[in-house]
């Protein structure tokens, strides 16, 4: 094979009072035309840096301490900005993580593809290479396409456009960086398929950035794991998932969801929540456009028991994140029953609703948003017993309990949500939640987010808070390998409904409906089963 990148003993600074000196340290790795290198690590390991590096795209104030690149022959540190920007789209493209912030959203999605054309001088081309571009993404209607606005896409579609930009000019080399985190797996399979195929008739190298060692058994041929801006272990997607050698390697294998859906001992009939006929439709359009009515949820009945967790999974959009809000009355439903311990909380007043406000609570998908940035810790999570009438030193002494439970240190009363990351932050709003000590607890994609280790670390947390709590939980995801490690049934959405529901190994074992059947073969990695690692592996 042709040698297309190497990267050799390259250290990236970080900046002073920074938790380790470099964000890349004495790194060397090499890609070859017609090759895809996954590089795979958890936040902070210096993957992203490293694309950056490659792409010219580091901030001021991360300096390239030593080593070297070469592209093509090409000494990429060496070359001037304007050879760089030269190289830059028309050999070597990058794919960014979340293309709502990588695309501009006052500019048609043709525009700005035909704007990369004109930027390196093909820009009499764009009429007719636009629409083909996103046809070769496998984009339904190109003309109509091209004329949308950003924000009028989906996830999966933007994700596809970026696709499009960054294949405009054929590069040799693509990077894409954690392009499908934060898809749905039908979605996500789409997208990394669609990498393969391209890649495989360009004869592209491509490097792929992700911490899901479900999408490296999915499209890697090498892999390079990454911690603390080190290269730990290199070689072979057979090698590094079948026989992994480094400690770090094999804690993150471990920390992958295995999809396999364990026998439950049955949970006694005993009704906590029960939605019947539950119905809530949104008008979309209106002012320039035909005013549409979207059935958000509709025909959704189900029944969850005390102690018992029920899995809502489907795609965006499916409705599963309406359907929870309408419980904690975020979302007020037209129709149906939503029956708590046998009382209809829907036609309840706001004044009525109070009493219950203790006994449902919620965990959010984004913590940091949900969070308040000027309270502390501690005030976020005493604030709701306060409110109900607790004492606020008894508030305070359940709140230090409870971050103990969460395995978070006492100190963290006194300090703010930004000094947290992801996953503390997800455990700080699991503390507050269960602050109230709700008999329902409902978490919304709570690990969604998350890299695999610390996804691993809450999932054993909430398994262990709903056993010794005895808690009962409606728990939203749309990553099916994570609802088969902690639900004891499953309740499949799709377009508002709920299409095929029971216990959880049964509908993993046996899905009956279509929907259920290709949500389950798009699960990355399918094929592939983690070893079992033992200490001296």
């Amino acid at each position: 094979m042709t040698r297309l990148l190497t990267v050799e003993n390259l250290t990236v600074g970080l900046p002073r009072g920074a938790d380790r000196p470099n964000a890349v340290e004495e790194l060397s790795l090499h890609l070859d035309a017609g090759e895809i290198l996954c590089v795979v690590g958890e936040s902070g390991s210096g993957k992203s840096i490293t694309a950056n590096t490659v792409m010219g795209l580091l901030p001021k104030g991360l300096p390239v301490r030593s080593g070297r690149i070469t592209f093509e022959g090409d000494s990429l540190l060496d070359l001037s900005a304007e050879a760089l920007r030269e190289r830059r789209g028309s050999r070597m493209a990058m794919v960014f993580q979340e293309p709502m912030t990588a695309l501009n959203p006052l500019m048609r999605v043709g525009d700005q593809i035909a704007e990369a054309l004109a930027v390196h001088g093909k820009g009499s081309e764009a009429k007719a290479r636009v629409p083909e571009l996103l046809s070769a993404v496998n984009l339904p209607d190109p003309a109509a396409i091209a004329r949308m606005h950003p924000f009028r896409l989906s996830g999966g579609q933007r994700q596809r456009v970026m696709i499009a930009m960054a294949l405009a000019l054929e590069p040799a080399l693509l990077i894409a960086d954690e392009p499908t985190t934060a898809l749905d797996v039908t979605t996500q399979m789409q997208i990394l398929r669609l990498i393969r195929e391209i890649q495989e008739r360009k004869g592209m190298g491509v490097m792929f950035i992700t911490h899901d060692f479900g999408v490296v058994a999915e499209i890697a041929d090498r892999v390079a794991v990454m911690q603390h801006g080190r290269i730990v272990e290199q070689g072979t997607a057979a090698e590094i998932l079948n026989a992994p050698q480094h400690p770090y390697t094999r804690a993150l294998i471990a920390a992958v969801p295995h999809g396999a859906a364990p026998e439950r001992q049955a949970i006694l009939p005993a009704p906590v929540l029960e939605m019947k006929g539950v119905t809530k439709t949104y008008q979309r359009g209106g002012w320039f456009g035909a005013r549409a009515v979207v059935k958000a949820v509709h025909a959704a009945d189900f029944t969850l028991n005390k102690g018992e967790t029920l899995g809502l999974v489907g795609e965006s959009g499916s409705g599963k994140s309406t359907l929870a809000r309408c419980v904690v009355r975020l979302v007020e439903p037209e129709r149906g029953e939503i029956l708590f311990h046998g009382a209809d909380l829907r036609p309840l007043s706001r004044q009525g609703w109070l009493p219950y406000r203790k006994r449902i609570q919620m965990v959010f998908q984004d913590p940091y948003a949900s969070l308040n940035p000027r309270r502390s810790v501690g005030r976020a999570i005493t604030e709701g017993p306060v409110t109900h009438g607790v004492p606020p030193a008894e508030a305070r002494a359940r709140a230090l309990e409870l971050l103990r439970l969460v395995r978070l240190d006492e100190s963290a009363m006194e300090r703010f949500p930004h000094e947290f990351s992801g996953g503390q932050r997800q455990r700080i709003g699991l503390a507050r939640a269960l602050a109230m000590q709700p008999e329902l607890l409902i978490a919304d994609e709570p690990v969604s987010a998350l890299d695999v280790s610390v996804q691993a670390q809450v999932l054993d947390l909430l398994a262990e808070i709903r056993q010794r709590l005895g808690l009962t939980m409606l728990f939203i995801t749309h990553d099916l390998r994570v609802a088969a490690q902690i639900c004891d049934r499953i309740a499949v959405m799709q377009h508002g409904a709920i299409v095929e529901q029971g216990p959880t190994a049964e509908v993993f074992g046996a899905p009956k409906h279509p929907y259920t059947r290709a949500l389950l073969d798009s699960i990355p990695g399918r094929g592939w089963t983690p070893p079992v690692l033992t200490e001296s592996a």
